[in-house]
């Protein structure tokens, strides 16, 4: 018995690390190979450790951002900090007003029985059915035609309008979740609805509110499509938009779009990070308040 339970264990550990392995191993070579030179990518076999350690990459882009066209490095790396920061603008906006409209959305689809809710949330769902590349050219028209492109409020609420389907349906559900007899509590000490609502839901609504926060925000990070059609010039050029400028007609930078995709995904990995930690404690502190 205890050497099938050592088995059973080490069976659990080797599983585990190849999950492990296979999430985090990509991102630890691309770390890697944004610290070595060009011609050391193409190493057989590669080159897994790098050695000697480059920082050129990385020296292009904050140095090209401070100096300007005088510190003479690439157009792309110059304008990459800007578009990072536009794309941290982008997608903290998006997911807060996504989490604050959503949640009043959400409630009175989750505690109300009103004739057409079912209809209601079936349409809501059946928006983010239709694919994003279908609506591409109408919406980059329509933004032309009322002078909104390049713009940066313009991709947050086209962002927003995609995202905002994800919001409501999650917070709704997690709504349900909480007892309705605190709702009468509230309401039999005099609360109105609203008030019930600031009062109780959306306090212990804080792990899910979390939640949706956090899959906005990584949703709007990694967008594309939008962000290339309607950005023409640095002032709303988003990070995703600037790491595929290194790749040009004559030349692929490979260490310069590496070390681009490394800077662009440590927000996302910080900001899960950070309030996962968050969510955990919620979700106790909640269970020892129920």
């Amino acid at each position: 018995m205890k050497q099938r339970a050592r088995l059973r264990l080490a069976v659990i550990y080797v599983s585990a690390a190849l999950v492990l392995l296979g999430t985090v191993g990509p991102f630890l070579w691309l770390v890697s190979s944004s610290f070595q030179y060009e011609r050391q990518l193409l190493n057989r076999p590669p080159q897994w450790l790098p050695n000697p350690i480059v920082l050129d990459s990385y020296r292009e882009i904050f140095e090209g951002a401070i100096l300007g066209e005088e510190s003479g490095v690439p157009y792309q790396s110059r304008i990459f900090l800007r578009s990072f920061g536009n794309s941290f603008l982008v997608a903290g906006s998006v997911a807060a007003i996504a989490v604050l409209t959503g949640a009043y959305a959400a409630y009175p689809l989750a505690r109300l029985n009103f004739r057409g809710r079912s209809l209601l949330l079936f349409g809501i769902l059946a928006s983010r059915m239709i694919p994003a590349l279908s609506l591409a050219i109408p919406i980059v028209l329509v933004a032309k035609r009322i002078g909104m492109s390049d713009k940066i409020i313009s991709l947050i609420f086209i962002n927003l309008s995609f995202i905002l389907p994800y919001v409501i349906w999650l917070l709704q559900s997690y709504f349900k979740t909480i007892p309705l007899e605190l709702e009468d509590a509230g309401r039999i000490d005099g609360c109105s609805r609203l008030q019930v609502v600031h009062k109780i839901i959306l306090p212990l609504s804080l792990p899910g509110l979390t939640s949706a926060g956090i899959l906005a925000f990584l949703l709007t990070w990694g967008e594309f499509l939008f962000a290339l059609l309607l950005s023409e010039s640095p002032a709303s050029y988003t990070s995703t938009v600037v790491v595929s400028l290194f790749a040009t007609d004559v030349d692929v930078s490979f260490v310069s779009i590496i070390t681009a995709g490394v800077i662009s995904v440590l927000p996302p990995i910080c900001f899960a990070l950070i309030f996962q930690r968050f969510i955990i404690s919620g979700l106790l502190s909640g269970s020892l308040k129920g």
